[in-house]
This record gives C-alpha cells, sequence and structure tokens, in this order.
C-alpha cells in the first residue's frame, strides 16, 4: 500500500459535514465481514473508486486494486485485537458489516447459549474493535454500524423467528447512540435494506450492490447524517 495521508483537521463532534476529508482516493476504509455479501460488495465498490480498504474477514475474499486482507473473526477477542494492531492510521471510515443471523426457530429453540452468541458477535464485537480502533482514527472519521430495522421497537415488526438476530440489533443502535455521546467522531446506524445476501436470502428485494453503493456514497457525502443516527441508505432515519 501507498504511504497514507495525514490525518486532517477535526471536526466539531456533532457536525454531520465530511469536507474536511481528503478524496475518496486518499481515504483509508476498514470494512469488516469483507468476504462475501454486503461486505464484499462494498469492498468492490471502494476499490473501483481508488480508495485504501482493510478487508477484514475470517478467510481472504478476491484480490482487488488498494485492498489488503487482514485476518479477523469477531467472535475471538484475541482476533479483534490482533486485527486492530495491524491497521494503519489515520483512518478515515470504517464499517461494521460482520454480523451472523443465527437460529431462525422462534422462542420454541432460543437458547441462553446462542442468545449469548449473537449478543457476543454482533454487539460486543463491533464495540472492541472500535475501542481497538480509536488511536487509529481521524478526528473527523465516521463509524458506521450496519444494522437492521428489526432492531427497532416502531419499525421492527418481523414475522421471522430470529429472536437473538433481532435482540442483537436493538442492543447495536442502543450502543450506537452511547458512542455518538461519547467520540468526537461520526457514528450512525444503517439499516441497509432486505439484500439478496446469503443472510438475507435469495428472495431478498434489494440488491446488495446497489445498497454498497448507496451506503458509500452516504458516508462520503458533504452533508450526511448527524452523528447517532439510524438510517436507510438513502439517509432516511428510521424511528428507534
Amino acid at each position: 500500500m501507498s504511504s497514507l495521508p495525514s490525518s486532517p483537521p477535526a471536526l466539531s463532534p456533532r457536525s454531520s459535514i465530511a469536507t474536511a476529508r481528503p478524496g475518496i482516493e486518499a481515504q483509508t476504509w476498514v470494512v469488516t465481514g469483507a468476504a462475501r455479501g454486503l461486505g464484499l460488495c462494498l469492498v468492490r465498490q471502494l476499490s473501483g473508486l481508488g480508495a485504501r480498504v482493510l478487508a477484514l474477514s475470517r478467510a481472504p475474499g478476491p484480490e482487488l486494486p488498494g485492498v489488503t486482507h487482514i485476518p479477523y473473526d469477531q467472535a475471538d477477542e484475541a482476533s479483534i485485537l490482533a486485527a486492530a494492531r495491524l491497521v494503519p492510521g489515520p483512518v478515515d471510515h470504517v464499517i461494521h458489516n460482520a454480523a451472523i443471523r443465527g437460529d431462525t426457530g422462534g422462542l420454541a429453540t432460543l437458547t441462553a447459549d446462542h442468545l449469548a452468541e449473537v449478543m457476543r458477535i454482533n454487539v460486543a464485537g463491533p464495540l472492541l474493535l472500535t475501542r481497538a480502533l480509536l488511536p487509529r482514527l481521524s478526528p473527523c472519521a465516521t463509524l458506521a454500524y450496519v444494522s437492521s430495522r428489526a432492531g427497532s421497537f416502531t419499525e421492527g415488526h418481523d414475522p421471522d423467528g430470529d429472536y437473538a438476530y433481532c435482540l442483537s440489533k436493538a442492543a447495536l443502535n442502543r450502543a450506537v447512540a452511547k458512542l455518538a455521546d461519547d467520540l468526537p467522531q461520526r457514528v450512525l446506524a444503517v439499516h441497509p435494506g432486505w439484500i439478496a445476501t446469503d443472510m438475507g436470502g435469495a428472495c431478498a428485494p434489494d440488491d446488495p450492490n446497489l445498497a454498497a453503493q448507496r451506503i458509500v456514497s452516504l458516508l462520503t457525502g458533504t452533508d450526511g447524517p448527524a452523528t447517532g443516527s439510524f438510517i436507510d441508505p438513502e439517509g432516511r432515519t428510521i424511528l428507534p
């Protein structure tokens, strides 16, 4: 990888203006769960735009220009910390995409161990990576957490039996609100839509490549959503 840019000037903690950032070809992005599904679509989109991408995943994805694979297992705290040590700064954007859906059998098949596993991966993992990356973040970095409308009390009515997944996304949304209070960087929860990936299923109506394109555009826009927002890929607010 080529040399990294110097840190851009800091913005105010609640600013939604990204104009102080360098152009995308000079930006460094971290994407988790980067070897397949939405994560891979995001990596391809960013590579095509000329960004430097640190792709965190258990197995490497395809070789793409500007993309460096870093081994990462979000279920393993030691792996999270090891991956963070390999990330050079300053980092302009982090997309916390890695997650699991888990059991979909409803209340009848829910177990405490399974719920704990899903919460560990979908909530604790992104928080631990965030903490480990703090010294490497640009002052005006954006931290985007791929969430789900299924985690909304108001809009998350879901006929599926994925209790653990819904609970984990509700917890992640609350974590984003808490991080927005605590960090100077912009922090967002993003619902990508019901996308046709392994998790979303072949019947899902939304294209993951289009979702990736919209998310990247949202994060690089000059008048993006304010920190703490819970939004869809077009920047529309989702009620908590």
